[in-house]
């Protein structure tokens, strides 16, 4: 039986009656993307014995995973409640592979950290970017790459072909994360050279962020490539610089045997194909070579 305090969490799983609601719209062909992936999961990899221990859980059988769910169509909440997105179902793969019952529990960006370390869950699986301070702090698998899109409204009269053609133009980002903080390395980059900066705005979410761009509160919006690419589905709005600042994106722990399985299950998933297969459904890049804790207790060169 699971813990009262996680029954409540919705979750989406291959045993669910149906895959999660995109919302309508183009976008709501990913439901059904979903769907496929159970098949595509089930014929990923043949089925192995469980191992004989999981160490490290704050709750046994069970793998407790915390994310923000703001990210469409990475992480998100479906109008049913439910939290879905391509990193949802790649947590769920991930506690299946170890037998273990995923649990996903809903929070803001501001207390994953806090909670992890606190012990409120096992793992941070919401796209958190990988930087050298966090890795003294948690036990990171980098495991996908992600990049940044500056989006505009689709009749906007500018064509920048740089970032720095945008000088002096509003940039809406969500508040702390990493788009922030490159566009205020931008702004100051433009200063620096005589140029006008960035008037940026800050938003609780990419969400809002989007929505004020739509309404003209801002002149664009950074955001990372797949979230432009889903708004870009919704209409009203295109990406027209990508890829820029391409950055590792980890799972994070506080555990480090309980890291160095999951990133031995993210090994094998990625010799397999598996890894490859799901994160293509999504137009997301894997992360280059061997998968591999990097952490206090598993120092490397990405320090």
């Amino acid at each position: 039986m699971m813990p009262a305090r996680f029954r409540s969490s919705a979750i989406w799983t291959c045993g669910s009656k149906s895959a999660p609601d995109m919302g309508g719209g183009p976008v709501s062909g990913l439901s059904r993307v979903a769907g496929l992936l159970c098949v595509v999961l089930a014929f990923g990899a043949q089925a192995a014995p469980c191992p004989e221990a999981v160490e490290g859980l704050i709750s046994p059988q069970h793998l407790v995973m915390a994310t923000n769910p703001t990210l469409p169509p990475l992480q998100y909440v479906t109008v049913d409640g439910q939290i879905a997105g391509m990193r949802i179902e790649l947590g769920n793969e991930i506690a299946r592979r170890l037998c273990l019952k995923p649990v996903t529990l809903s929070t803001s960006f501001a207390q994953l950290t806090l909670g992890l370390l606190e012990k409120r869950w096992d793992v941070i699986n919401t796209g958190m970017f990988y930087t050298a301070q966090r890795a003294r702090l948690m036990e990171m698998i980098p495991y996908e790459i992600q990049a940044i899109s500056v989006s505009l409204n689709d009749d906007s009269a500018l064509h920048p072909a740089r970032l720095e053609d945008l000088s002096g133009s509003s940039i809406g980002v969500e508040m702390g994360g990493i788009e922030e903080h490159h566009a205020r390395e931008a702004d100051q980059a433009l200063r620096n050279a005589g140029r006008p900066g960035f008037d940026i705005k800050t938003f609780q979410n990419v969400g809002i962020a989007f929505a004020a761009l739509r309404a003209r509160q801002v002149t664009a919006v950074f955001s990372i490539d797949a979230v432009a690419r889903r708004n870009a589905l919704q209409g009203g709005v295109r990406p027209v610089l990508t890829g820029l600042y391409p950055t590792p994106v980890a799972l994070a722990l506080r555990d480090p045997a309980l890291a160095q399985q999951l990133a031995d299950v993210l090994e094998n998933m990625r010799e397999d194909g598996t890894l490859a297969r799901l994160m293509t459904l999504y137009g997301v890049s894997p992360f280059p070579g061997r998968i591999a804790v990097s952490g206090p207790s598993h120092p490397s060169d990405r320090h």
